[in-house]
């Protein structure tokens, strides 16, 4: 029964992770939006999931050799705490400073044959985002480093469920779009977008204080600290 709630968790934190990862919209799901308001629903979303199949192949790459990184030394793990934690809080406020709708990629994009490939198209234009590597590596050294821990089914389940939350967001994103829902009127996206970019501030300083706090008791045990409570 504990083995049953434990892949439950991790289904549904996943799933709800890779909901609220693709809510603040990006280059390739304003794309995708786009296209499905001028092309049909199906464009869209081929868009979208060739923005996930972008997301997938980060993850893929980079818990390929880090989990091993951090599982050998417990002060790695807690410096890339502190180091996932300033990237995700400049992440942050990066996406609020910037008011742009479209990268260069996506400008780069229409007009040639690959503009006429959306899945394609979505996903260069996720892979060759900067953002893209940061906050993967950012989450897969931190939340999804934390299923690690607790068994590899889980973990690959959790992150199998991030997938499977990307995916419903996008369609569900799509059919709005499609709709032409008051949700998806432009005021409505940068409010939620911002309101999501400062949990990802204060998620990043939590981050930041979590890895302080797990190195001074690395340091604790290995008897750098004389502190006497």
């Amino acid at each position: 029964m504990s083995q049953l709630i434990v892949i439950f968790k991790a289904l549904f934190l996943g799933f709800t992770t890779g909901l609220l990862s693709s809510i603040p919209l990006g280059p390739s799901g304003i794309e995708s939006v786009k296209r499905t308001v001028s092309q049909g629903y199906k464009q869209g979303l081929l868009v979208s999931l060739g923005a996930v199949s972008a997301d997938f192949a980060y993850l893929l790459i980079i818990n390929a050799g880090l989990s091993s990184l951090l599982a050998s030394n417990k002060r790695t793990e807690s410096l890339f705490w502190i180091i996932s934690g300033i990237i995700l809080s400049i992440i942050g406020y990066i996406s609020i400073k910037s008011h742009r709708e479209a990268s260069s990629d996506v400008k780069l994009l229409k007009g040639s044959k690959i503009s006429s490939m959306p899945f394609l198209a979505g996903f260069i234009i996720t892979f060759s985002n900067p953002m893209t590597p940061s906050l993967w590596l950012t989450l897969s050294g931190t939340v999804i480093r934390a299923w690690y821990y607790v068994s590899f089914t889980a973990y690959y389940i959790f992150i199998f469920s991030i997938i499977i939350g990307m995916i419903a967001w996008f369609s569900l994103l799509n059919y709005l779009a499609l709709k032409g829902t008051k949700v998806l009127k432009p005021s409505h996206f940068h409010a939620t977008s911002k309101l999501l970019n400062y949990s990802i501030i204060i998620t990043g300083l939590g981050f930041i204080m979590f890895g302080f706090l797990n190195l001074f008791h690395v340091f604790r045990h290995l008897g750098f600290l004389k502190i006497a409570f």
